[in-house]
């Protein structure tokens, strides 16, 4: 392809990288070559920005001229009626279906719940305990979903669709998930299979919820209800099949990116003790059991929130597939051509943030950034629909957690981020100890 822009010319060089080490690889490419350039990919050529006018062309296009790049590798783990894969018409009906469920003012419906189930997870815990971040946020990210998403109550219940849910999530690995070919079953035997087994066994947990939510008829606060009362213009409501689909994309949407995204704040406040201490001060202020809208509006808690998911974000680049010729930044891409924003660069970008690699909230602080400097749950018409559930969630059980105990952490060795599956996640969760609870903190259930 006879393009003006520069990149690698080995083309299986840059999907090793990619797959291994896609922000690593993609500023070493930024450097080298400049912004934009151009990689080859499993896809096909894609160009790749992280300048904040290279990410304002794309996000103020006409979403019209994009489709989804590649259905690798998030089909089989959401289904083809996901949000995430479609475009057009679709897209835009569906969006709209869901985006209620999302209101800003539907969140304070959850606070109580989000600190009820942290206060359950951790009462177990106990002084000079071991425990893993990750592991921690995940357990309560998983049955905040469970309970406000997909409305499940009783408690074994509950227990039922966490074990089948991280059995799922654990067995989609990066070689299924990036490598088209080895989903085969090898006679019923090998990683595929054992995926397939476990996304039968969350479909028929995912029916029977659907069936009962159908069968009560009354109305609920959870997720799931809403969605099973919202209809489009034409009066039609979500399919079973639709509905599934999109409690699978806010299953690992929401679940497994916020709960990767409390685990680094949690590392990163042990490694800075002053930002620690600041954040320990603010919320000391609320007294021993805030309430969740208190945490909610606490500016150096959200600051820490936002510098997390600077350093490591939520969605690490945007993909588009061109449906008519684009320019991007001077440069004319035809059709049928990649087009990735990547978050990362643009949130390493030291003309936007000095000294990108250091934690520091107060930069969130001493000024505000665009969108396109900014953009830790992507941008345009296909922003995260549930970014402001998950930045409630991180601000509450964040919040909830340093209010009421004190941890530390095992090593002092840095922690680097490693590919899980569709995510990158902290390498050995970041492991912790218990320190105990605050004095005089409240941490019942």
């Amino acid at each position: 392809m006879s393009l003006s822009l520069r990149g690698p010319r080995v083309p299986l060089l840059p999907s090793i990288r990619f797959i291994k080490d896609c922000p690593g690889f993609f500023r070493e490419c930024a450097q080298r070559y400049g912004d934009p350039f151009v990689v080859q990919l499993p896809p096909g050529y894609v160009a790749v920005t992280g300048d904040p006018e290279g990410l304002r062309e794309i996000f103020s296009a006409d979403p019209e001229i994009f489709e989804p790049l590649s259905r690798l590798p998030l089909e089989p783990v959401v289904g083809t009626h996901s949000m995430l894969l479609i475009s057009g018409e679709r897209h835009k009906r569906e969006r709209r279906l869901l985006m209620p469920a999302f209101h800003g003012e539907r969140m304070r419906a959850y606070g109580a719940l989000m600190q009820q189930i942290s206060a359950r997870v951790t009462e177990g815990l106990r002084p000079g305990a071991p425990l893993v971040a990750l592991q921690l946020t995940q357990a309560i990210s998983l049955e905040i979903i469970i309970r406000a998403v997909f409305g499940v109550e009783e408690p074994e219940r509950v227990r039922r669709f966490s074990e089948v849910i991280t059995a799922y999530s654990d067995s989609y690995t990066p070689l299924i998930a990036l490598v088209a070919p080895m989903r085969r079953s090898f006679g019923g035997r090998g990683p595929w299979a054992r995926f397939q087994a476990h996304a039968q066994a969350l479909d028929g947990l995912l029916t029977g919820q659907l069936e009962r939510r159908g069968a009560e008829g009354q109305p609920r606060e959870d997720i799931l209800s809403l969605l099973l009362s919202t209809k489009d213009e034409a009066g039609q409501p979500l399919t079973e099949r639709e509905l599934k689909d999109e409690l699978l994309t806010l299953l690992i949407a929401g679940h497994e990116t916020t709960a990767i995204g409390m685990a680094w704040a949690l590392y990163w406040l042990h490694r800075t003790p002053e930002a620690k201490q600041r954040l320990e001060e603010e919320l000391a202020a609320l007294g021993p059991r805030p309430e969740p809208e208190a945490l909610v509006r606490l500016p150096y808690l959200a600051a820490v929130c936002d510098e997390a998911l600077r350093l490591y974000p939520v969605v690490a680049l945007a993909s588009r597939k061109l449906r008519a010729p684009f320019t991007l930044r001077g440069h004319t891409l035809p059709v049928g051509m990649g087009l990735m924003a990547s978050v990362t660069l643009a949130h390493s970008n030291p003309a936007t943030y000095p000294e990108p690699e250091r934690f520091r909230p107060e930069r969130f602080l001493e000024r505000k950034f665009s969108p396109f400097e900014y953009l830790p749950f992507g941008g345009g018409a296909r922003r995260c629909l549930g970014a402001a559930f998950a930045l409630y969630e991180m601000k509450v059980v964040l919040g909830s957690l340093l209010s009421a105990h004190r941890f530390s952490l095992a090593h002092e060795l840095p922690i680097r981020a490693v590919r899980r599956h569709v995510t990158m996640a902290p390498e050995d969760g970041v492991p912790m100890r218990y320190e105990g609870a605050v004095q005089g903190a409240s941490v019942a259930a």
